[in-house]
């Protein structure tokens, strides 16, 4: 980012409480376009404030980090110099220190009141679903559904059973005779336990989940035990780095080399995510503005310890995203794709996935990684890990006064307070099961990072297992 030369001023910071505030979101379809529409969820119903893209048009007053760090004001330049000043952008917003979106960054950010750490993303700020209403529901999982609905939770129509255009399709008529594969209803053949769905008319998109809830039938349990698994080709890596100083928030410089460094269209780190096959990483979708983001200019970097790596860095891998894949509503996940495989080494390989709905036991310790922002305790340029213990759901909503659900699972916190921050989202929290490392959780943005006392919360990946291979398999 170009910065600009000026007199330092000190910070000032408002007085108001923080608050969190929500975009309202829903797709729009323009030919092949895809946008989404925002919306100050405090604002008034009339006038509302409406903002389309990436919230460029937010106008609420979230004025910190998803840490608690408080924004830099946008009319100061110290701790950091910086060309947005509110006078030259005057149609951007930027007043006071609140979270805003002047150069079409995933989401709004600010600069921060602190000088080790320049920008960061305000994903705290929550974005309403995106999906359209559910026109009717399903018992179980759904696979005996024998509706009419036609149409993706996004609102996209589904494609016929029995052509193959524009996806050729694995699951058919044909394949499966009983699952009454009619017209383009939506059904679920596989017993694909997030419900019925349909193989979709955009040829961006094979297949997705319909606009169909679950009625008031009970949800598959999490398994608390499973038969011995052994994994081969996953999860190996070599410990080549002994612990010698604190990084990350209390962690370590370490050794992950399935965790890759997404970058945006300007090279820079932005957020974490795993390699779960040589075209695949898993990644949340907190770090991207839709499922329908124009990728071109992102990437995944991968077969380094450092964030910026120098130029010419023996190892190092950087391929081009090409497509976006959001997981079931409820789950945070997004799938992205590589334009070509990467080339697994020493330094790049992929990570186990778990069991089917595997609850890890209470006091497994595991390890989270990433090149986030370390509150000071540490260098951020390299790959930091941290190990904590897993913690049961059960005592983890004792602290979060049962907010967590069995599709999140929570490490403690301990140590002066040891979790993710940010630029760290994505990534994984691997747990090592005999000599490999499987990915059972991943990060996401909490209200506060590495906090003293509080227990840490990721996506529990056991629970989406079979949609995560069900994405690499139709692709």
């Amino acid at each position: 980012m170009t910065t600009t030369a000026g007199t330092p001023t000190p910070p000032r910071y408002p007085g108001a409480t923080p608050q969190i505030l929500r975009w309202r979101g829903r797709t729009v379809r323009s030919g092949s376009a895809r946008r989404r529409r925002w919306r100050n969820a405090s604002a008034p119903a009339s006038p509302p404030t409406v903002s389309e893209g990436r919230g460029e048009d937010y106008r609420g007053k979230v004025n910190e980090t998803p840490s608690g760090i408080p924004c830099q004001r946008w009319d100061a330049q110290y701790p950091h110099e910086h060309p947005f000043y509110p006078n030259t952008y005057e149609c951007k917003g930027l007043e006071e220190n609140y979270c805003r979106n002047p150069d079409g960054s995933e989401a709004p950010w600010c600069f921060t009141s602190v000088p080790e750490m320049r920008t960061a993303l305000c994903l705290q700020i929550k974005r309403c679903a995106d999906d359209i209403e559910a026109e009717d529901c399903y018992q179980e999982n759904g696979k005996n559904y024998r509706g009419t609905v036609r149409k993706t939770r996004k609102g996209i129509t589904c494609q016929n059973w029995n052509v193959n255009t524009p996806h050729r399709t694995k699951i058919n008529p044909r394949t499966h005779p009983e699952a009454n594969l009619t017209e383009n209803y939506c059904r679920n053949p596989d017993g694909d336990q997030h419900g019925p769905w349909c193989y979709t008319t955009d040829p961006k998109t094979e297949f997705d989940y319909c606009a169909i809830k679950q009625c008031a039938g009970e949800k598959v349990p999490m398994n608390e035990t499973v038969e011995k698994v052994e994994f081969t080709e996953c999860g190996k890596r070599e410990d080549r780095l002994q612990p010698t100083r604190l990084r990350i928030v209390n962690g370590i410089p370490g050794n992950s080399p399935w965790t890759v460094s997404l970058r945006d269209r300007k090279g820079n780190h932005f957020c974490g995510g795993s390699m779960v096959n040589s075209r695949w990483v898993i990644s949340t979708k907190q770090c991207f503005s839709s499922c329908y983001v124009d990728l071109p200019g992102y990437s995944a970097m991968m077969g380094t310890l450092f964030r910026d790596p120098k130029e010419g860095e023996p190892g190092v891998q950087t391929i081009p995203l090409t497509k976006i894949v959001c997981g079931p509503s409820e789950s945070q996940l997004v799938m992205l794709q590589l334009e070509y495989p990467a080339e697994f080494n020493e330094r790049v390989s992929q990570i186990c996935l778990p069991p089917e709905r595997y609850i890890v036991p209470e006091g497994t310790t595991c390890e989270i990684a990433g090149w986030g922002e370390t509150r000071g305790t540490g260098d951020e340029t390299v790959l930091n890990v941290a190990h904590v213990p897993v913690l049961g759901n059960k005592e983890c909503n004792k602290y979060f006064r049962g907010r967590v659900r069995s599709n999140e699972m929570c490490t403690s916190s301990f140590q002066g307070g040891v979790g993710a921050c940010e630029r760290d989202y994505g990534g994984p929290l691997a747990c090592q099961n005999r000599d490999c490392w499987v990915l059972e959780g991943v990060i996401i943005p909490m209200r506060r990072c590495g906090h003293p006392g509080q227990p840490n919360i990721f996506i529990r990946v056991s629970a989406y297992v079979d949609w995560i291979k069900k994405v690499m398999e139709m692709a």
